[in-house]
């Protein structure tokens, strides 16, 4: 019995310690810096234009990144900067980019070398990236001789099937004639932006459009920046398709080259910057127009069009285009009436917030949920004040976002989670929270309030998750780039602590020995069998859960599902229900010998439905999916647990 009994304590503390180091292990993995190089295509025609980029991710600090030569090829733009952060679950992810556009000089297969870029004191190296170019006269052109890689693209801009004005001489170059001005008229970049005056992050469209009346090869060589804006893609229109519009009584064929949502991000004079289009425009020489007369002019307008023009016939221009710069007025918000905890959204929104529990014991780490939906620059929303009480220790919030970033103003949700521990028992009420909005519509502040919550604390067996609280509080922690550059320290640290408490643990096994052992002779089959009278699971304890899912009640499907699993786990692992904190299951099931991937999945699970239990309503496809991974958990315990 004394081998046996060495035996367990040594396994159950082994499978702590394998948890304990791969719960480090993959704390830290994912998010290694890399750096990466990329190219919009690798085979291009010797005309082409190939965009290439340089992105390091992951990194706290970018000090510098230094690009190649680009033997063989001539650089047309750059190095042009992009940076980029998502927050995706609580998960952020942010990255730094450096792109240039390159013409090769010859054709061939040619090696652009490996970048090198020196981020948070070390220094990385990208992939080499191999390019063919080809002796075709492009071969990233794209279909129907319509085509953009925005922003950074070619773009055909052909004579269309059907022309839009009858004044062929558009398209024809006379002896003598002033070419510049030709192309001027005919060619040229307009930037629209939906309103020229906004308040401080008031959304505005801004839209880049290339009109023109020749044919020509049009690519985009410098893309505009938004100083002072929060910038947001938009979906183009109708796909890039062929659009005429009226200016100045003509027609043209008009291309949308970029259409962006900025909200502005401080008060003045904002520049929406221009964009510059290297253009490569064939005419048709007056001398061999001449030659046809009548209806065969048309016909050969058409060989124009499908490129069977003779080669002596036509002549060609290159000319790079750009518009004036666009300003913006942006108004500063109102100082009159502005609210103490207003920080700047500007739109219109709610707030709800909730507990995951109104009650629970000194050793459970709370859980208060905020959620701030609207529409407006819901984007820069940051997490509201909590007043908390005196006995109450909160901690930073994380933060979740579902955000429809097509439509104008931006909205959605973002929701904020704040831990929270509390060291005596007590009755306490978290105070109503105070967040406020400007309204552009009525040009006024709005001030909205949570309900006040009650959360009733008893006195538990002091042993605190306080240290679990800190490690799960990923977003906006502070300490996390020191973290991250000791991620190797904190590891080995990990290690070294859970061999003491191996060795710990070791010295106290003769100790236990006694009681376990009275506990062994006290689990008679007899007393077994009354505990398990107690304990009725039913075949499918999670019926209701499924019930609703079945039905599509997305509104009390997590409530019911929550309520369903912690009812199954309470009568599996034999704790009492109001007694049942994740810490406790976790000591149970360590108990019951549940391997750790089941735990990990359980406790998964658990953190699955309390990030839905106050979120907005999320798709059938999610539901289904946690309802599986609840199913795949009872099944798992069911067989663990006899």
């Amino acid at each position: 019995m004394d081998k046996n009994l060495h035996a367990v304590i040594f396994r159950r503390v082994s499978k702590y310690f394998l948890a304990l180091f791969f719960t480090f292990l993959f704390s830290f993995s994912f998010a290694q810096v890399k750096f990466l190089a990329a190219a919009n295509d690798r085979t291009i025609g010797k005309n082409d234009y190939l965009q290439v980029q340089f992105t390091v991710e992951n990194a706290a600090n970018v000090e510098a990144i230094t690009p190649p030569s680009f033997k063989n090829f001539t650089v047309v733009s750059g190095p042009n900067h992009q940076s980029s952060m998502s927050n995706i679950n609580g998960s952020i992810k942010q990255s730094l980019s450096v792109g240039f556009v390159l013409q090769p000089l010859a054709t061939g297969n040619f090696t652009i070398g490996s970048a090198t870029a020196k981020a948070d004191g070390k220094e990385y190296r990208s992939n080499p990236l191999s390019i063919q170019v080809t002796n075709s006269k492009s071969s990233n052109r794209g279909t129907g001789g319509n085509s953009l890689l925005s922003p950074f693209g070619n773009i055909t801009l052909d004579f269309p099937s059907e022309p839009v004005s009858h004044q062929f001489d558009d398209y024809i170059i006379q002896k003598g004639e002033n070419v510049a001005e030709k192309i001027r008229r005919n060619l040229f970049i307009k930037i629209e932006a939906s309103k020229k005056s906004c308040y401080v992050g008031e959304p505005i469209i801004a839209t880049y459009k290339l009109y023109t009346r020749l044919k020509s090869e049009s690519n985009v060589v410098k893309a505009p920046s938004f100083n002072g804006f929060s910038v947001s893609e938009l979906e183009m229109p109708d796909n890039f398709t062929l659009r005429t519009e009226k200016y100045n009584g003509r027609e043209y064929n008009v291309y949308t080259l970029r259409r962006v949502q900025l909200y502005p991000l401080q008060a003045g004079k904002l520049n929406l910057e221009p964009v510059e289009v290297k253009n490569t425009i064939t005419f048709l020489k007056a001398e061999y127009a001449g030659k046809r007369k009548g209806d065969i002019f048309y016909d050969m307008l058409r060989d124009f069009a499908e490129e069977n023009a003779p080669g002596n016939a036509t002549e060609q221009q290159v000319i790079t285009v750009t518009c004036d710069t666009l300003n913006i007025v942006v108004k500063p918000l109102p100082d009159a009436n502005k609210p103490a905890s207003f920080k700047g959204a500007v739109g219109n929104f709610k707030i709800v917030a909730g507990l995951e529990k109104n009650n629970i014991t000194t050793d459970d780490a709370g859980s208060l949920k905020v959620i701030i939906s609207g529409a407006g620059n819901i984007q820069l929303v940051n997490a509201p004040n909590v007043l908390w009480p005196q006995g109450i220790e909160g901690f930073e919030s994380k933060s979740s976002e579902n955000l429809d970033k097509f439509s104008v103003p931006m909205k959605g949700d973002k929701v904020f989670i704040y831990p929270f521990t509390v060291s005596n028992p007590g009755d306490y009420t978290i105070p109503a929270i105070n967040f406020s909005y400007f309204d552009v519509a009525t040009q006024s502040y709005k001030i909205l309030n949570t309900q006040p919550l009650s959360i009733h604390v008893v006195k538990g067996t002091g042993n605190s998750q306080k240290v679990a609280i800190n490690t799960n509080t990923k977003v906006e922690n502070k300490n996390y780039d020191s973290l991250y550059t000791y991620r190797f320290y904190i590891i080995g640290g990990a290690v070294f602590f859970s061999l003491l408490m191996i060795l710990f643990l070791r010295n106290k096994r003769k100790k236990k020995d006694a009681l376990i052992e009275s506990i062994v002779q006290t689990n008679t089959p007899e007393n077994k069998a009354e505990e398990i009278n107690e304990f009725i699971i039913p075949s499918n304890p999670l019926a209701d859960a499924e019930e609703k899912l079945s039905e599509g009640d997305t509104g009390d499907f997590y409530k019911v599902l929550d309520v369903s699993l912690h009812k199954y786990l309470s009568e599996k692992l034999e704790v009492a229900a109001d007694e049942l904190t994740k810490k406790k299951i976790n000591e149970r099931m360590d108990k019951c010998n549940v391997g750790v991937g089941t735990t990990l999945l359980v406790n998964s699970l658990l953190e699955d439905i309390e990030l839905n239990l106050y979120a907005p309503v999320s798709s059938e496809t999610q539901m289904q999916q946690v309802y599986e991974k609840a199913s795949e958990v009872v099944s798992l315990l069911d067989k663990q647990i006899c």
